[in-house]
């Protein structure tokens, strides 16, 4: 009977130390967010965008996505899906719309990079 303490007693001691050293490791990674934005292509011919937009939607309600902006780009999109760009948008709020001749100064201001030229 002695035994099977002593081995129950390690094996709690054990997913103890497993524990604690899973709680500091996420701890850690979380104080140490670096900034980051997710980039969604707008092409023409792009039949799934309204799909890859609801899963980007569910993504940030459930708190797997944590961008500090989603840079929706326009290249050539049609009236339909930019359209869908601005519903998403309104219902995300650090979700913007952007032409392709503006990225370059969107993400330097994102992710405050300056620019010489």
């Amino acid at each position: 009977m002695d035994l099977t303490i002593v081995i129950a007693v390690m094996i709690l001691a054990f997913i103890t130390v497993l524990e604690m050293v899973s709680l500091f490791r996420s701890r850690s990674c979380s104080e140490n967010i670096l900034d980051f934005a997710v980039v969604v292509p707008v092409f023409p011919k792009d039949n799934n965008l309204l799909e890859r937009l609801n899963c980007l939607s569910e993504k940030i309600a459930c708190g797997r996505c944590h961008a500090d902006e989603i840079i929706l780009i326009n290249y050539g999109a049609l009236p339909e899906q930019l359209e869908m760009c601005r519903k998403f948008c309104i219902e995300n709020y650090c979700a913007v719309i952007v032409d392709s001749s503006e990225v370059e100064k969107i993400l330097s201001e994102t992710f405050a990079i300056d620019i010489k030229t």
